[in-house]
């Protein structure tokens, strides 16, 4: 083979390239609903003919009704405009629904990402200033500068305190605090 010959194995793989990006283009639109419209619009649109065809249908049913006077000739207006239009309006409610449903839902979604991705920048916030408890160990004991009372990071006493410095209770003599109990935690 020469140099400018390209081999089987890179024909194969452009080959094979070529098929995973046309397979992927037609999963891609296939996983879209753009092609068919938007399902619950249709929805909407078919829920808003049917109720009101059905009321229409139960009103000429009752004109019909109403305008004869022998009871078998009202069957055929009460079965024709009756419960068909009975049937249209309850159909139509079920469809209206269903796009009402459908509207909640994406809407909940819509809702549950942005509160994640706020939550996520809160998170990412609270790293990125050392304020989310990941920092320091939940060992680290620490006291003023001049105290003698070991405590907890999160006491209440040195809480906000900018002077304080690391102890090691054991090594240092320190008492605990009364207040946070910082040997409650196992040590």
């Amino acid at each position: 083979m020469t140099a400018s010959t390209p081999s089987v194995r890179a024909v194969h793989a452009n080959a094979d390239s070529g098929r995973s990006a046309r397979l992927a283009e037609r999963v891609r639109r296939l996983r879209t609903r753009t092609a068919t419209g938007s399902l619950d619009r249709w929805m909407l649109v078919l829920g808003g003919l049917l109720m009101p065809l059905g009321v229409l249908l139960i009103l000429l049913g009752w004109l019909g009704v109403s305008h004869t006077p022998l009871p078998f000739e009202q069957n055929s207006y009460l079965i024709s405009g009756g419960i068909l239009g009975l049937a249209l309006v309850i159909a139509g409610g079920f469809v209206y629904f269903g796009y009402w449903q459908t509207v909640r839902i994406r809407e909940s979604r819509e809702q549950t990402r942005e509160l994640t991705a706020a939550v996520d920048r809160l998170q990412a916030l609270l790293t990125a200033t050392g304020a989310a408890g990941e920092a320091a160990p939940a060992d680290t004991f620490v006291a003023t500068a001049n105290g003698t009372i070991y405590h907890r990071r999160d006491c209440t006493v040195v809480a906000g305190r900018t002077d304080l410095r690391r102890v090691d209770p054991d090594r240092d003599g320190l008492a605990p605090c009364r207040i946070c109990d910082p040997l409650a935690g196992g040590r």
